[in-house]
């Protein structure tokens, strides 16, 4: 079920990636952070998305689970800005891999890292959602 999440996730960010442009806000500087913000929090969420897939469904170790939903979260920014290469006014960009991989990597390290650190009503919440 949390697969069909990532690839329903994919499939609004690919629909949405059609569009000639978006605006965020009428301000360009504005519309450029907010651009960002949401890429960088869609592939942390799909890199989650991903993640809790693989712990649902094998037995990999921890670290092998990261790196194949970090994997997955990367190949699928590559594609989506390949993709937007072929929509009129629209160009790929390297920079925006960067940041949705930057999302991508967030979402590994707080899997990996955070843990520790966050409150334990949290942590309770997060490992029957099966997230960490």
């Amino acid at each position: 079920m949390v697969l069909v999440a990532a690839f329903v996730l994919d499939g609004i960010n690919l629909f949405l990636s059609g569009f000639h442009k978006l605006q965020a806000s009428p301000v360009d500087w504005q519309d450029f952070v907010i651009r960002k913000i949401i890429h960088f929090s869609e592939y942390l969420v799909l890199f989650l998305l991903f993640y809790r897939s693989f712990r649902n469904t094998s037995k990999l170790s921890k670290t092998k689970m990261v790196a194949y939903s970090f994997f997955l979260a990367v190949i699928y920014a590559i594609s989506d800005e390949y993709h937007q290469t072929f929509v009129s006014g629209r160009t790929g960009k390297i920079f925006d891999i960067g940041v949705d991989s930057a999302g991508s990597a967030f979402g590994a390290v707080l899997v990996l890292k955070f843990k520790p650190y966050l409150p334990p009503r949290l942590i309770k919440r997060l490992e029957r959602l099966k997230i960490i």
